[in-house]
C-alpha cells in the first residue's frame, strides 16, 4: 500500500524527490485533528517528537515539548543517575507554564496598560516586594483611571499549583480574569498562569503529570529498569536494529521493564519483520537511517534507508503482518510539509534534531555572530558526541572507531512553542491541501509525485532579492 504510493518502481526516494498531490478539501485546515499514538498506549495532540540527543533533549526542552502538546526523548549521553534525575524533573514540573507576569505597587496605570498590551492580558497581579500578591489589576480599570496601580486594583485573587485545569479556569470566569496569580505554600507569588496557557492541551500522563521518554542502550537493562520507574517510555536508542544481538537484548528488556518500548533504528520491510517477530511487545518502531542533517553513516559506510522510504517499507511490513503499532519518522524532517509527506508514506508522528536543537530550551547556550544568533548542535555519532563514552555504543561496539557524525551551528529559531506552533499550522495546511482531516486519513489520501531538482526550485521561493543592504 505504501510503497506502491513511491515514483520511480521504489528507489530510496527521501522527502526533497516528491511532492504530494493536491486532492479535494472537505473542511477547513484549522479543523484538522493531528492527535496521534507514539506506542501502544500513549497518546499525544501533536504529532512531534523531540529526538535524544545531547544538543536537543534534555529536563527544559522536554518540559515545553510536553506543555504545548508533544513529547521529548532524553538522551542517554549521560550518567544513569543524571538521566533519571532530568525524567523525574520532567515528571516533576507544572504542566503549564507559570510566567512572571505581574506588577510592582508603585507602578503607574500607564505603566500597566503598557505591560497588558506585551504580554497579550487583560489582567495583572500587583505584587509587593515580599512576594505578596496585594491586589488585582483589570486593563478596563487602568484605563479609565489615573495614579498608582493600587489606586484602580481589586482584592487579591490566588491559585494554588495543585488546583486543576478546570478549577483554575472557574476561578477565571468567576472574577473576571484571564490571568491568575499562583502561590506556594507560603502565599508566596511564583508566578502567573494565563487562560491562552491552559489552552495549550498539554501531554499528561494518567495522573496529569507532563508526559516523558526515554533513551536507553539494548544493552544497558540496569539503566531501563531505573528508567522505567519513571519516564512513560523507553526509546532503544541505536544506529541499526536489525542486529541480532540488538533483538535479542531488546526482547529481554522489553519483559523485565513495565513501560512501552520503542525499537530503532529500522530501515526496511524485512527489518520491520524481523523486529515484530524477534521482539514480543515492543510497542513501536523508529524509522529511518542516515537521513539526519549531522549523520554522516550515508557518507562513511555506503549504507542509508532514507526516511521516507524507510517509512513506506515499515508500514508495509507492520500492515502485512497485522501488527498495529506507531511508526515514528525519524530523520531529514526540515519543514511542516516534510512531516505530513511522512504521514502519507504510514507514519503516526514524526522525530526531530535538528529542529528542536534550534529552540531556546535545548540544551546549547544562544551563540551571537555578528547580527545573528546560532545554537551548538552535534550528532550522537560525532567525535564529540563520542568523548562522553555513554552513548558510544548507538553505532556498534565499543571498538568501533569510526565516527558517523559531525557537529556545527544552527540558526536560532525561539522557543519550542514558537517552533510547534509553525510547525501545527504548516502541517495542517499541508493536510488541507491533500484532503485529510486526520493522520489516518493521510495514510489513505496522501500520494506523490516525482519532483526533478528544477521542480523543486520552482515550488520553493524564488526570483527574489530577500537580503539587500542600504548604502
Amino acid at each position: 500500500m505504501f510503497r506502491d504510493k513511491l515514483p520511480l518502481n521504489n528507489a530510496s526516494l527521501t522527502f526533497r524527490d516528491v511532492v504530494l498531490v493536491p486532492g479535494r478539501a472537505v473542511d477547513e485546515p484549522s479543523r484538522v485533528d493531528l492527535s496521534t499514538y507514539i506506542t501502544r498506549k500513549i497518546k499525544i495532540r501533536i504529532p512531534l517528537v523531540s529526538s535524544p540527543m545531547d544538543t536537543v533533549t534534555e529536563r527544559d526542552l522536554a518540559i515545553s515539548m510536553a506543555r504545548y502538546g508533544g513529547v521529548g526523548v532524553i538522551h542517554r549521553n549521560m550518567t544513569m543517575e543524571a538521566e533519571v534525575e532530568a525524567v523525574k524533573a520532567v515528571k516533576e514540573a507544572a504542566p503549564h507554564p507559570l510566567r512572571l507576569i505581574m506588577l510592582r505597587p508603585e507602578a503607574t496605570l500607564e505603566e500597566a496598560v503598557e505591560a497588558m498590551l506585551l504580554n497579550n492580558v487583560d489582567s495583572m497581579p500587583i505584587v509587593n516586594t515580599s512576594g505578596t500578591v496585594v491586589g488585582i489589576l483589570r486593563r478596563s480599570s487602568a484605563i479609565s483611571g489615573s495614579g498608582r496601580v493600587m489606586d484602580a486594583a481589586s482584592r487579591p485573587v490566588v491559585a494554588t499549583p495543585s488546583m486543576s485545569d478546570g478549577e483554575l479556569l472557574r476561578l477565571m470566569r468567576e472574577n473576571g480574569l484571564d490571568t491568575i496569580p499562583v502561590v506556594d505554600s507560603r502565599n508566596t507569588y511564583i508566578g502567573s498562569i494565563s487562560f491562552y496557557d491552559l489552552r495549550e492541551a498539554p501531554s499528561l500522563d494518567s495522573s496529569g503529570r507532563l508526559l516523558v521518554g526515554a533513551a536507553v542502550s539494548p544493552f544497558d537493562l540496569e539503566r531501563a529498569k531505573a528508567l522505567s520507574g519513571y519516564a512513560d517510555f523507553l526509546v532503544i536508542d541505536v544506529a541499526h536494529a536489525d542486529n541480532d544481538n540488538v533483538l535479542s537484548a531488546v526482547a529481554k528488556m522489553v519483559k523485565e521493564v513495565s513501560v512501552d518500548v520503542v525499537l530503532g533504528n529500522i530501515g526496511t520491510y524485512k527489518g520491520a519483520l524481523d523486529a515484530v517477530a524477534r521482539v514480543d511487545g515492543v510497542a513501536g518502531l523508529r524509522v529511518g537511517i542516515a537521513s539526519g542533517s549531522i549523520c554522516s553513516t550515508g557518507v562513511v559506510t555506503g549504507a542509508a534507508a532514507p526516511t521516507l522510504w524507510a517509512t513506506a517499507q515499515v508500514a508495509d511490513a507492520l500492515l502485512d503482518s497485522g501488527i498495529n503499532i506507531p511508526v515514528i519518522a525519524d530523520g531529514g524532517i526540515r519543514e511542516p510539509g516534510d512531516a505530513v509527506k511522512a504521514f502519507a508514506a504510514g507514519a503516526w508522528a514524526v522525530m526531530m534534531g535538528r529542529t528542536f536543537a534550534q529552540a531556546l530550551e535545548s540544551p546549547s547556550p544562544v551563540i551571537k555572530i555578528g547580527n545573528k544568533k546560532y545554537k551548538y548542535y552535534r550528532g550522537m555519532g560525532s567525535e564529540g558526541a563520542r568523548e562522553a563514552r555513554f552513548s558510544v555504543d548507538r553505532y556498534g561496539l565499543k571498538s568501533k572507531n569510526v565516527a558517523e557524525g559531525v557537529e556545527g551551528l544552527v540558526p536560532y529559531r525561539g522557543t519550542v512553542r514558537d517552533i510547534i506552533n509553525y510547525f501545527v499550522g504548516g502541517m495542517q495546511a499541508a493536510m488541507g491541501y491533500i484532503g485529510a482531516m486526520n493522520i489516518h486519513e493521510a495514510w489513505e489520501k496522501g500520494s506523490f509525485n516525482l519532483v526533478t531538482s528544477l521542480g523543486w526550485t520552482e515550488v520553493a521561493p524564488h526570483d527574489l532579492l530577500t537580503d539587500v543592504e542600504g548604502e
